[in-house]
């Protein structure tokens, strides 16, 4: 990555007492001995857009698109539940954490902030919209859909959040995992109203 370029995406944090569930989970998945990489818990979030390597020129455009499309969307519930991997369960890639559902709020606010960021510049999703909470990397095969397996049967008991804000976040790739940085925390709608 160029010195002039920032690691960009847009996210949705997760209150830390389901970041808590997630790493005691991960904990329990930890004694099947594969290789994986586990995402930390204060990494643990809901990505709404990756942007890749942004110059650092146009992070105000990015911030900009992201405001006039965040004060489309009221905020809403999210409900966290249930768990998976990529691409299957007898080879992973990834394992996730999902949602019970993806609301219409939701499905709106990537598609206003998808359609803002085009206005700028900025490529669309190619792939279909799936949010998730990505929980490990499998690095190798071994015991991987093991772990996959277990992971499935222990699932993820639903608990919702209302999402307020959204964030343009900063990656910086270390040899200790991604470190992020928030540039810039945008209300939703009324958010920053009282209630």
């Amino acid at each position: 990555m160029s010195g002039d370029a920032v690691r960009t995406f847009l996210c949705i944090e997760i209150p830390a007492a389901i970041r808590q569930r997630i790493e005691e989970l991960q904990r329990t998945l930890r004694s099947l001995d594969a290789q994986a990489s586990w995402v930390r818990g204060q990494n643990i979030h809901l990505t709404l857009k990756f942007l890749g390597d942004v110059e650092r020129t146009r992070i105000e455009k990015v911030i900009e698109a992201v405001t006039s499309a965040a004060l489309e969307i009221n905020p809403f519930e999210i409900e966290v539940g249930g768990a998976g991997c990529f691409p299957s369960p007898r080879s992973p890639r990834v394992l996730w954490v999902g949602l019970t559902r993806l609301t219409d709020e939701f499905r709106q606010l990537h598609r206003i902030v998808e359609t803002s960021l085009a206005h700028s510049g900025f490529a669309r999703d190619e792939k279909k919209f799936s949010p998730h909470l990505t929980i490990a990397r499998l690095r190798s095969p071994r015991n991987a859909a093991l772990l996959a397996e277990k992971l499935i049967a222990t699932g993820f008991e639903p608990e919702s959040f209302t999402a307020r804000e959204v964030m343009v976040m900063r990656s910086e790739l270390s040899p200790g995992g991604s470190i992020y940085t928030p540039l810039a925390v945008i209300k939703l709608g009324n958010a920053s109203q009282p209630a």
